[in-house]
């Protein structure tokens, strides 16, 4: 029953409604009346308590579906967003990371030289260049994969170097704590150091005691960095590198790892020997496996024998037989599960079934000195960029020459002349990169080099210069007869200064003699010629001939034309005389020096 005012429900019998105070005395029977014409309309229903219930429930599962449903779209669109973006990020990276690479080719001289570093910190900035410029090279380079390979494997062997850098040289100037004398030491000493050197792909690792440790690569990195970029076989070994790249030994001969985890790694090394045989670094993987083996097998937790020990190491032995059967390694783990007393070196020696380069003897380099990696790359881009030929190398510590090579080093004192095809030589450093200066050289000229110097030999005034260098430039300083003779030891010398208009005579002393025509005058000769009455044999120079006989021979150095001066020497031969020349004047005792 409800109240015909308020709405309220009201009880049966009650005479006023207690929410409106609404006077209920009429008749009863009339508001129930009332009551049930409403309740046969739906529309003036009262909703009962369990039936809201379920509305809202209803309400809540679809505002919940429709917001997951709002949320999966939403997802959906800013996921196929960030892929598209991705994908254009991408194409704008590789496009980036080209344009970098090709700045490199139309400018040689900035690719990044490994250097000797000076410190720590100078190391890790140089090496980050280079590692950085590699990826590039190998990524985007037009060179064979074997010309890849080649660099690549230059770049480990300089890391092989680098792991010579100890506390003793290089890492004892950046020490920021006391040298470390316990492990716990050591490993804060090392989380300082590592962190400095993860982003180039190097840690430091200690030696047979705490307080001496050096520099080691990171596998782990230089398989994430390089892998994609070299050959197959490279990316395996760079990947099994990579999986067991925890040092296995520690202080006292005592393995580091597990058992099981010297197990998988001497099998994974053998197989990975044995399915790739023409491996570029197969006695890199010939090592390992040998140092991994040896160790394993004569680590000083097997050797002290110890009953739970001893049974740990016989059960993963078993395994290792059960599990490559194959192996040729087996007959050495089966003597190690039946011998009580284990093996001999000499023993394991005589059962080992591979050939081998102890502690990795075989791959480690003779010199610590570290290398530029790109320097044939370097070569090879500027002749082909800037269409030149490098003619010769000067040392400035030296202060010698000698003729350009592809196989010749470069080193830090280094300067090259290369012909600039305008009739001289530009200059570059041991980068190769071209500076402001160029050597003028008669296009008529002839350089060579004799006892390690550069020489211009000019046939139009008889002339020879040596080039030297002094201040920063190079200059040719014209030569007398005395220091002409330095590096023509067994050639005579006639200055033609010193001929007047009547022949001279020259008396031989040997039936065969060398001469050289020179002139301090500065001369113009251009389009003379050598004439003799028997054939002279000619020099290495159009004014160096050679008189092999025991008479006389008359020889003119002639003008082009009638105008011109004409020089006439007669040369004869006398065994008793002990004077190369006669009725001339010594051009050496007149030469200045």
């Amino acid at each position: 029953m409800f109240c015909p005012r308020c709405g309220k429900e009201i009880k049966n019998n009650q005479r006023f409604c207690i929410n409106c105070g609404y006077d209920l005395s009429e008749d009863i029977e009339q508001i129930k009346e009332k009551d049930d014409f409403y309740q046969k309309k739906s529309y003036y229903k009262i909703p009962q308590h369990n039936s809201f219930k379920k509305e809202i429930r209803l309400d809540i599962i679809g505002g919940f579906l429709f917001k997951l449903f709002l949320t999966i779209v939403v997802l959906f669109i800013g996921w196929m967003g960030l892929k598209i973006a991705g994908h254009h990020l991408i194409s704008d990276n590789l496009h980036n990371d080209k344009s970098k690479y090709e700045a490199y080719v139309e400018d040689p001289s900035s690719i990044p030289e490994l250097e000797q570093p000076e410190s720590l910190q100078d190391l890790i900035k140089n090496l980050k260049d280079v590692q950085n410029f590699l990826v590039l090279y190998l990524k985007y380079s037009d060179d064979s994969a074997d010309e890849k390979a080649k660099v690549f494997d230059n770049y480990r062997k300089q890391l092989l170097k680098i792991e010579a850098f100890s506390n003793d040289n290089l890492l004892k100037e950046d020490i920021k704590n006391s040298l470390p004398q316990t492990k716990k030491e050591f490993k804060k000493c090392a989380a300082y150091y590592n962190k400095e050197l993860a982003p180039v792909g190097l840690k430091i690792v200690t030696d047979t005691a705490y307080a001496k440790y050096h520099l080691k690569e990171d596998y782990m990195f230089t398989y994430k960095k390089f892998a994609e970029y070299v050959s197959s076989d490279m990316k395996g070994y760079l990947y099994l590198r990579a999986k067991h790249h925890e040092e296995f030994l520690e202080n006292g001969g005592y393995l580091a790892v597990s058992p099981k985890e010297m197990n998988l790694r001497i099998a994974d090394y053998e197989k990975f020997l044995n399915n790739n045989p023409n491996f570029s670094a197969i006695n890199e993987v010939k090592d390992n496996l040998y140092f991994y083996t040896f160790g394993y097998i004569f680590a000083n937790d097997r050797q002290e024998m110890k009953a739970i020990k001893h049974n740990t190491f016989k059960k993963w032995d078993k395994k290792f037989i059960k599990h490559n059967k194959n192996s040729k390694l087996n007959p050495i783990f089966s003597k190690m599960v039946t011998s009580a007393n284990g093996i001999s070196t000499n023993q394991f020696d005589s059962m080992y079934p591979y050939e081998y380069e102890k502690q990795l003897e075989s791959i480690r380099p003779l010199s610590g000195e570290l290398d530029d990696i790109f320097i044939n790359l370097r070569k090879s881009l500027i002749k082909d960029f800037a269409n030149i030929g490098y003619k010769y190398v000067y040392s400035q510590t030296e202060g010698m020459w000698t003729t350009f090579s592809d196989n010749i080093k470069i080193s830090k004192d280094t300067l090259l002349l290369a012909d600039n095809g305008q009739g001289g030589y530009d200059v570059y450093d041991n980068k190769f990169k071209k500076t402001n200066q160029v050597l003028t050289i008669d296009s008529n000229s002839r350089i060579i080099i004799k006892r390690g110097q550069l020489l211009v030999y000019n046939p139009q005034c008889l002339q020879i210069s040596r080039i030297e260098y002094s201040y920063g430039s190079f200059t040719a300083k014209i030569l007398s007869s005395k220091l002409i003779k330095q590096y023509f030891p067994d050639t005579l010398i006639i200055n033609v200064d010193n001929i007047g208009e009547n022949a001279v005579q020259v008396t031989k002393t040997t039936p065969k003699q060398t001469y050289m025509l020179i002139s301090h005058a500065g001369s113009n000769f251009d389009g003379y010629s050598l004439n003799s009455d028997i054939p002279v044999q000619k020099g290495e120079l159009s004014n160096i001939f050679t008189i092999d006989s025991t008479d006389t021979v008359n020889v003119q150095w002639n003008p082009p034309s009638a105008d011109g001066k004409q020089y006439t020497i007669v040369f004869v031969t006398d065994m008793t005389s002990t004077d190369s020349q006669t009725n001339t004047t010594d051009s050496e005792t007149k030469d200045e020096e």
